[in-house]
């Protein structure tokens, strides 16, 4: 896969000033990409970093030594940092050692970039480390943060960095770059509707989770009566993967329900059975508002320890009284 910052232009306003700046070398220091996770922020990092680093004529060029590189995640120069495979956090010393190692002479003599592809998981100590470089930054060095939770670092780190947010592309934007990756235009909608328009989020979609959204929605809104919800409790009653993903599938399904009966979006190629469709088309707007309060219930119970059964039960249970009432 080719990187181009056009491929991100719907992401952020400030995507073309930042390869004009790095192409130039008129950028900062420090940079904070702040927005939902895969809307590009640390394929972006990557393309500010190799323009940086660029010998052609036309920055990024692509071709040459350090753009090759640069895309094969292979320059000294590029240093990208994350948590150990065995913790969560990246301490201060994996901080003083990623600062030592900007502090000397590039390999290539050009500039050096270090990029924090999540840049929630530094610690306070390390924040407070990396502030001190902030400061006073090594002649040539870049840093990158980016995250999706910018609460979660330092006032004083983010005053230090030009702030650049991106956002999820449109439904259709996001299906015309999945199908330009090489996906079918029909699961390039339905991954674009299921991500939220975030296409580094689609990417990571498989033909496992598409079957899984279908088979839920099916399975779920075909219960029409009490009785029905107990085979549907004994298949999820003892696989925890299957159970968090079978809730998070419910409360999506349930939510564009309400925005379908909203006139707010379309429920078609979402990648839902079509019981669904059925279900929005028939229940009222404010009892499918009552089937989300009881999906909040059922989270908040979950968040008790309370069996999963118990609370999926109480779902399945307002599905069938809806459907008593209004057969779909």
């Amino acid at each position: 896969m080719t990187l181009a910052f056009e491929d991100f232009a719907g992401q952020s306003v400030h995507i073309a000033r930042l390869r004009e700046d790095f192409a130039a070398g008129n950028n900062v220091h420090a940079y904070l990409f702040a927005g939902p996770r895969g809307t590009g922020k640390r394929s972006v990092a990557r393309l500010c970093a190799m323009t940086a680093l660029c010998r052609g004529k036309d920055k990024p060029c692509g071709v040459c030594g350090p753009c090759r590189r640069a895309l094969s995640d292979t320059h000294p120069d590029i240093h990208t940092v994350l948590p150990p495979k065995d913790k969560k956090t990246v301490g201060v010393d994996a901080m003083r050692e990623v600062i030592a190692q900007v502090g000397v002479r590039s390999f290539e003599d050009g500039a050096k970039a270090v990029i924090f592809p999540r840049a929630e998981t530094l610690t306070p100590a390390a924040q407070n480390a990396l502030l001190k470089t902030l400061e006073e930054p090594p002649d040539g060095t870049v840093f990158f943060l980016c995250t999706d939770q910018p609460s979660a670092l330092l006032r004083t780190v983010v005053s230090r960095c030009r702030v650049v947010r991106f956002h999820p592309l449109s439904t259709g934007e996001a299906a015309a770059r999945l199908v330009s990756l090489g996906e079918t235009p029909q699961r390039a909608r339905e991954k674009a509707r299921m991500a939220e328009g975030c296409v580094g989020q689609a990417l990571a979609i498989d033909d496992a989770r598409l079957a899984l959204r279908r088979q839920v929605t099916e399975e779920v809104f075909s219960v029409h009566a009490p009785d029905d919800a107990l085979p549907l409790l004994s298949a999820y009653r003892e696989d925890r993967e299957r159970q968090e993903q079978a809730m998070d599938v419910i409360e999506d399904a349930v939510r564009d329900a309400l925005l379908a009966q909203a006139g707010a979006a379309s429920l078609d190629e979402a990648g839902y059975a079509p019981e669904l469709s059925a279900y929005a088309r028939a229940v009222p707007l404010r009892e499918t508002l009552a089937l989300q309060g009881e999906i909040v219930r059922a989270r908040r119970m979950l968040g008790s320890n309370v069996a999963f059964a118990s609370a999926l039960e109480i779902v399945l249970l307002k599905i069938a009284e809806e459907y008593q009432r209004w057969p779909w």
